[in-house]
């Protein structure tokens, strides 16, 4: 692929930035289909977000953005138009950025993640799941979950106050899928989802013990790098199944390069 004066630039965004596989994914997207596209790292703290926003709407040739963590919610602020999805999680992962220079935002986590989970022949319906966090991402998985009818959701966060909060908010909009919240893993669970960060560095432990779990549960990330967290490391010990975070990237990436097109 030959980068010139017509390649339209794309970024992810994030801090760290070392760790993600999308330009890796997404670039050879754009090779297979013989687009002349390239998808750049930006390394952005949060201090710098929003100068780096402005300036980006002022680069004519630049398409578009994946927002990635610590950026998804405070990314919400500098959008001029957000999909129901944004609206209604609070966070964005993704960016299209129109001719006139406005920002079009919104959330595919929930959609990759159920996509992910299809590719790989598991199934969500009637499932009981169980799920660590309530961050922009895991808000997203919850949304997606419940649309695709799952039995019960449980979910945990270190923060109960916002885990709470999001469990209000879905329990009006899916009044018939049992919702709560819970700080032990159940031992009914058909599917456990981490979609938390805890899990990216060397020495992190899981969010919480996984004892209770069932050599039949499958045990799901979100994280792509480490390939293998703590998570399912302790997953495989346990004898469950697991399933890995690249599988919902991989169910995002041509979600994105439509959304961004």
């Amino acid at each position: 692929m030959e980068i010139n004066g017509k390649t339209k630039i794309y970024g992810i965004l994030g801090d760290p930035i070392h760790h993600v596989s999308v330009p890796k994914l997404m670039n050879h997207l754009f090779a297979k289909k013989k687009e002349n596209k390239v998808l750049i790292p930006i390394h952005v703290d949060k201090i710098s977000l929003k100068s780096t926003i402005e300036g980006l709407k002022y680069i004519q040739n630049f398409n578009g953005l994946v927002i990635t963590m610590p950026h998804k919610t405070e990314i919400v602020k500098y959008l001029d138009e957000a999909s129901e999805e944004v609206k209604r999680v609070g966070a964005c992962n993704v960016i299209k950025r129109t001719s006139e220079g406005l920002l079009k935002g919104t959330l595919l986590d929930g959609n990759g993640f159920i996509e992910g989970l299809r590719h790989h022949k598991h199934s969500i319906k009637s499932k009981n799941i169980f799920l660590l966090g309530a961050g922009g991402a895991a808000s997203g998985i919850a949304y997606s979950l419940c649309e695709n009818g799952i039995k019960k959701l449980t979910i945990y966060n270190r923060s109960k106050t916002k885990a709470s909060t999001l469990i209000e908010n879905l329990k009006v909009i899916y009044p018939n899928i049992e919702i709560g919240y819970k700080d032990q893993i159940s031992m009914d669970t058909d599917i456990l989802i981490n979609a938390t960060s805890v899990g990216m560095q060397e020495n992190d432990k899981p969010i919480l013990s996984l004892s209770n779990l069932a050599s039949n549960t499958l045990v799901a990330e979100i994280i792509t790098n480490p390939k293998i967290t703590c998570t399912l490391k302790k997953a495989i010990e346990k004898g469950c199944k697991i399933h890995k975070g690249i599988a919902m990237l991989k169910g995002q990436i041509r979600l994105m390069n439509e959304f961004m097109d």
